[in-house]
C-alpha cells in the first residue's frame, strides 16, 4: 500500500450527482482507484480499508485531493458549476493537521470551499464526537458543504451527526436498491423526516434503474446518483458528459 502510494498509483473517476426533479447535474463525487502495473483499475473495497487499517488514511486522502483538485483545474470540472465530494474517514477529519492541509491545498489551487464537499464515511465507529464537533464546526466557517455519508439500517447509527452541523445526508446504495421493501421504505422516511428537520439536502446513491428512481420521487429525496445517471467517469468523459447534458451550457 505504501508503494502504491509512494509510485502514484492512485486514480480519480468521478460520479455525477444530479438534482431528482430535473435530473440537472449539481455535484461529481470523486471516487478513488488503484492502478495496477498494466493499469487495471482496482475498485476501493480492495485497497481503502487495508490503507485505513494501517494508518495509511490521510496519504491516501491526500492523493485523492491532489488528484482531483489537479483535474478541478486543468481538466475543466472547475467550469462546470458543481460541488466536488471527497470521501475521507473520521480519523483524518478530527486531525487538525489534515484540515490545516486541506486548506493550505484548497488555496493553492484557488478553489471555493463552497465548492467542495467533505463526506464522512461509516469506515469508522463515532468515537470523539466533541473532536468531530468542533471539526466540523471549522469546516463549515471555511464554507465546506459536510455529508453524513453512507446512511442505511445496517450501519451505524447516525443520529449523533444530525446535532452537528452536517449540510447533506446521503442514503447508502443498499437502503435505497431496497426501497420498495416495507422495513427498508420506513427507514427512508424516518431519515428523510429527521434530514429535514436538521435542515439537510438528501443524496440517494446507487439508483440503477428507473423502478428506484421513481421509489426516491415518492420518497422526495433532493439529488441521486448511480448507474442510471452515469457510471464513474474520468476528468475529460466526465466534462464531456456534462457538455452532453447540459447542451454545452456549462
Amino acid at each position: 500500500m505504501r508503494a502504491a502510494l509512494a509510485g502514484h498509483r492512485i486514480r480519480t473517476l468521478y460520479q455525477p450527482v444530479v438534482r431528482l426533479r430535473d435530473r440537472c447535474p449539481v455535484g461529481i463525487e470523486v471516487l478513488a482507484r488503484l492502478a495496477g502495473p498494466d493499469e487495471t483499475l482496482v475498485g476501493p473495497d480492495a485497497f481503502v480499508p487495508g490503507m485505513e487499517a494501517g494508518g495509511l488514511g490521510r496519504a491516501l486522502f491526500e492523493a485523492v485531493i491532489g488528484s482531483a483538485f489537479d483535474d478541478w483545474q486543468s481538466a475543466g470540472l472547475g467550469d462546470l458549476g458543481v460541488t466536488l465530494a471527497v470521501n475521507l474517514p473520521l480519523d483524518v477529519l478530527i486531525e487538525p493537521a489534515a484540515r490545516a492541509w486541506l486548506e493550505a491545498t484548497r488555496l493553492r489551487h484557488r478553489i471555493a470551499a463552497e465548492s467542495i464537499t467533505l463526506e464522512l464515511t461509516e469506515s469508522q465507529p463515532l468515537l470523539g464526537i466533541p473532536e468531530l464537533a468542533a471539526a466540523a464546526a471549522e469546516l463549515r466557517g471555511h464554507g465546506y458543504g459536510l455529508a453524513i455519508d453512507d446512511v442505511g439500517p445496517d450501519i451505524r447509527d447516525h443520529t449523533p451527526l444530525l446535532d452537528l452541523p452536517f449540510t447533506i445526508l446521503k442514503l447508502d446504495r443498499g437502503v435505497v436498491q431496497a426501497a420498495t421493501e416495507p422495513d427498508a421504505a420506513a427507514f427512508i422516511r424516518g431519515a428523510i423526516a429527521e434530514a429535514r428537520l436538521a435542515g439537510l439536502t438528501v443524496v440517494a446513491e446507487g439508483v440503477e434503474d428507473e423502478a428506484t428512481w421513481q421509489a426516491m420521487v415518492a420518497h422526495g429525496v433532493d439529488h441521486v446518483q448511480g448507474f442510471l445517471v452515469s457510471r464513474p467517469l474520468t476528468a475529460a468523459a466526465m466534462v464531456a458528459w456534462h457538455r452532453e447534458r447540459c447542451d454545452g451550457q456549462v
